[in-house]
C-alpha cells in the first residue's frame, strides 16, 4: 500500500503518509467463553421486551484492576477465530478488558446476517451491546465509566447506533453506564442515523464495493462539526474486510470482494490503540 489519500473538511480526516507495519505479539492470551443477558428494551408504548441469553469471549490482563475495556462486535459473518485472538492479544497486552460479543452462536441459531433481509436482526444486536457493558460494568476488575465498542461491518452499524446520543435512554437498566468511544470498521454509513455523541473513529477501505468509503465521507460531511471528534481513515487499495487476517488470498462474498490488507490492519490496530489510550486513559 503505497499510502492513504486524504482529505480534511467537515471534521473527516483521511491520512496521506506511508505507515509502517506493526510486529503482531505471538503469544494467545485465553478468551473464556461467558453468558450474560442482553439489555430489556422499553418501547415508546411502555411495552418491555427482555433480554436474552448471549454468550461471548472474555479476555483480561492479570492483576485486580480496574482495567478499562473494550466490547467487540462482530460482521454479518460472525467473528473468525483470528481475529478474537488478535483483538484479545493486542488490547489486553495494552491493559484492557476484551469482551467479544457473540450474537449469532447462542439461542437464535443464526449462521449469517448478510443479505438486505437478514439486517433485521440488527435490532436485536443493540440490547447485546449495552447487556455487554452492563455485564463488564458489573465486573469488579472493570472500570464502568472506561467503556468502548469497537465494531466490524455489521457490528460497525451497532457501534455507530450504540454512539448517538441519548441511545441508551430505552434500555433497561438505564443509569450512568455508558460507551465513552466507539470505532468502526467498515460500517454502511448510509444506514447510520445520528451524529455519534461521543468520539468516534471509523475505518474503511477505499475500493470497498459493500459499505463504501464515500457514503461515511457524505454522512460524516452532513453531521457537521458540533460535537465530539469524528474521524475517518480511508485506505487506498484497500477493500472490505482488510483487518481480517484470514481473507487471504482474498474471496467473493455475496457479490462482494473482501480482502485482507496487511499494511491498512496494522495502521489501523496502531491508531486504534492511540485512539482507545485517548480516550479511555
Amino acid at each position: 500500500m503505497p499510502g492513504t489519500v486524504t482529505f480534511q473538511a467537515a471534521g473527516v480526516l483521511m491520512l496521506c503518509c506511508a505507515v509502517r507495519a506493526l510486529t503482531a505479539d505471538a503469544w494467545a492470551t485465553p478468551l473464556e467463553r461467558v453468558e450474560f443477558e442482553s439489555a430489556s428494551q422499553r418501547l415508546v408504548s411502555g411495552t418491555l421486551i427482555s433480554g436474552e441469553p448471549i454468550q461471548g469471549y472474555l479476555a483480561r490482563p492479570d492483576g485486580a484492576g480496574p482495567f478499562p475495556a473494550v466490547v467487540g462486535l462482530h460482521g454479518c459473518a460472525g467473528m473468525h477465530d483470528t481475529t478474537k485472538q488478535r483483538l484479545a492479544d493486542e488490547l489486553v497486552a495494552r491493559g484492557y478488558v476484551v469482551l467479544l460479543v457473540d450474537s449469532y452462536a447462542t439461542r437464535r441459531g443464526v449462521d449469517y446476517a448478510c443479505t438486505s433481509s437478514a439486517f433485521a436482526t440488527f435490532v436485536r444486536r443493540r440490547p447485546d451491546a449495552y447487556g455487554a457493558l452492563a455485564f463488564l460494568g458489573s465486573q469488579t476488575f472493570v472500570d464502568p465509566h472506561r467503556v468502548a465498542v469497537v465494531g466490524f461491518s455489521a457490528g460497525a452499524r451497532v457501534a455507530l447506533s450504540v454512539a448517538e446520543p441519548n441511545s441508551f435512554e430505552q434500555f433497561v437498566p438505564s443509569d450512568t453506564l455508558r460507551f465513552r468511544a466507539a470505532a468502526a470498521f467498515y460500517p454502511p454509513c448510509k444506514q447510520a442515523m445520528a451524529r455519534p455523541g461521543i468520539p468516534t473513529l471509523i475505518f474503511i477501505g477505499a475500493l470497498d464495493d459493500w459499505t463504501p468509503a464515500e457514503d461515511c465521507a457524505s454522512k460524516i460531511a452532513n453531521w457537521g462539526n458540533d460535537g465530539p471528534p469524528i474521524e475517518l481513515v480511508v485506505y487506498p487499495g484497500a477493500y472490505h474486510g482488510f483487518y481480517y487476517r484470514h481473507l487471504q488470498p482474498g474471496t467473493t462474498m455475496f457479490d462482494h470482494w473482501l480482502e485482507y490488507n496487511g499494511e491498512a490492519a496494522d495502521d489501523a490496530s496502531h491508531r486504534l490503540h492511540r485512539f482507545l489510550d485517548r480516550h479511555l486513559n
